[in-house]
C-alpha cells in the first residue's frame, strides 16, 4: 500500500515538475516575442515620426495631442495591450445531435478528448477542472494529447459530472474533422494526424551574435 502512495506522488510530482517547466516556457517565450516586436514596431514608428518632423510634415505639438486623445481612449475602452489569456464565455444552448460513443468508442478513441478549448471563468474557479500552466486557460492534457482527465484504463471522463459545459454540449455528429462519414463510422484519420497532437511551445531562436538590426536615433533629442 505504501509502495502504491509512493508511486503516486511521484506521478503527481512530475506532472507538476511538467506543468511548470511549460509554465515557464510558456513565459519566457512569450515575452520575449512580444518584447522582439515592441522593439521592432517602436523603431520604424519613431523613425517615422522623425522623418516627418524632419522634413515639417507633421506639427509636434498637434502631433502629442493625437497621442494623447488616443491613449485615453484606449484606456477607456479596454482595449490596450495585455498577455494572451483565454476564457471561455458560452453562447445560449442549442440542441445537440445524440451520439451512440459506446458504439463508436472502439473506432475513435475517445477523439474528442483530444480536442482543445478554454475553460469558463465558473469552471476555472470551481477548481475542479485542471487548466493548462502553459497556455491559461486551456484544458489540461496529457503527453499523448488526450484531455488529462480521462481515464485511459477505463477510456471515461473521470470528472463526468463536473465537466467542462462544453463537453457537455459538444456532439461529433456533424463534425466532419472527426467522421468523414457519421453514419457508417468512417474516420477521418487525415485531419486527426494532422491536427490532434501534442501542441509543443515554440521557443524563439536567440543567437550567440546578435544579427544586425535598423536603428534610429531620434532627431528632436
Amino acid at each position: 500500500m505504501e509502495d502504491s502512495n509512493q508511486n503516486e506522488n511521484k506521478k503527481l510530482i512530475t506532472e507538476l515538475e511538467l506543468q511548470l517547466e511549460r509554465a515557464g516556457f510558456f513565459t519566457h517565450s512569450s515575452l520575449s516575442r512580444q518584447a522582439e516586436r515592441i522593439n521592432e514596431i517602436e523603431s520604424f514608428l519613431y523613425g517615422l515620426i522623425d522623418s516627418l518632423l524632419e522634413h515639417g510634415l507633421l506639427d509636434k505639438e498637434k502631433f502629442e495631442e493625437y497621442v494623447k486623445r488616443v491613449r485615453d481612449e484606449i484606456l477607456i475602452r479596454k482595449e490596450y495591450f495585455h498577455a494572451g489569456i483565454v476564457m471561455r464565455v458560452d453562447k445560449p444552448d442549442g440542441k445537440n445531435v445524440p451520439v451512440n460513443c459506446e458504439e463508436r468508442l472502439d473506432i475513435c478513441k475517445a477523439v474528442c478528448c483530444r480536442l482543445n478549448f478554454a475553460l469558463s471563468l465558473e469552471e476555472i474557479e470551481s477548481g475542479k477542472i485542471k487548466w493548462d500552466l502553459g497556455q491559461p486557460y486551456f484544458i489540461r492534457q496529457q503527453s499523448n494529447g488526450y484531455c488529462t482527465h480521462l481515464d485511459s484504463n477505463k477510456n471515461r471522463c473521470s470528472i463526468y459530472s463536473e465537466r467542462p459545459k462544453v463537453c457537455r454540449k459538444y456532439s461529433c455528429a456533424n463534425d466532419d474533422r472527426i467522421w468523414k462519414d457519421f453514419e457508417k463510422m468512417e474516420l477521418n484519420n487525415e485531419w486527426i494526424q494532422e491536427n490532434l497532437t501534442r501542441q509543443k511551445i515554440q521557443l524563439l531562436e536567440i543567437y550567440m551574435i546578435p544579427e544586425e538590426k535598423i536603428e534610429y536615433k531620434s532627431k528632436t533629442e
